[in-house]
């Protein structure tokens, strides 16, 4: 997802990596509890980098908050890009399109999982590869946790107690696309007032994947934010 962001933002002069979270790209998963944040400090700790700006898109975004909340001080600034706000309900068309994902995986179905995928986080007018990228990308993710062992959700430190994120003075840039779903651009404007360093923006012309629909100007705003 990040393939094309990494050498400008590094000819910008930041040193820039791009891990993958387990049951993506090719990070598998590890048997026991799951706590994505607590793996991305573990990479850092591998590389040996003490703080870092910290750039998540959708789940990324999720996962990019929680590290955050969890140290702080390893945190120099964020760009949340699509987050979804622990204060605001997901509406019905994504429990909708959660419920068709899981039915589909359930049956076996995997082209009618990816499906809807591809539907719901796509603008209608999306080129043809754009869409067979996200599916490709979605086919693996669901190929690495077909082959998972058992697992369990570690304990979530935001959604248990979103009165944290009053507490967390990291810069934060909240952002999404201006086609994103009316869920998403809600939930920028919360993040931003919830956070006390955090201020929300659009995205003009993105829906809910902005590093690859509108891939200048994220970057755009991502360098002008950490400038």
């Amino acid at each position: 997802m990040w393939t094309e962001h990494l050498a400008p933002l590094a000819e910008a002069g930041y040193r820039v990596v791009a891990p993958d979270l387990p049951g993506f790209g090719a990070a598998r998963v590890a048997p026991g509890e799951q706590a994505p944040w607590a793996d991305v400090l573990e990479f850092l700790d591998s590389l040996g980098l003490d703080q870092v700006a910290l750039v998540g898109n959708s789940f990324g975004a999720a996962v990019a908050l929680r590290m955050a909340t969890v140290e702080p001080d390893r945190v120099t600034a964020m760009v949340l890009i699509s987050a979804s706000a622990p204060t605001l309900e997901p509406p019905a068309e994504l429990e909708e399109m959660w419920e068709a994902e899981e039915s589909a995986l359930d049956h076996g179905d995997v082209d009618a999982a990816v499906a809807a995928v591809v539907r719901t986080w796509t603008l209608p007018g999306a080129s043809p590869e754009l869409r067979e990228r996200i599916a490709a990308m979605q086919r693996r993710a669901y190929e690495q946790q077909a082959k998972a062992p058992e697992t369990t959700e570690a304990p979530d430190p935001v959604e248990d107690d979103p009165t944290v994120l009053a507490g967390l003075a990291v810069p934060a840039l909240v952002a999404a696309g201006e086609f994103d779903l009316s869920y998403f651009r809600e939930s920028a404007v919360e993040l931003g007032r919830l956070l006390p360093s955090g201020r929300s923006t659009v995205i003009p012309g993105a829906g809910h994947l902005a590093p690859l629909e509108a891939p200048e100007l994220f970057r755009h705003l991502v360098l002008d934010f950490l400038r």
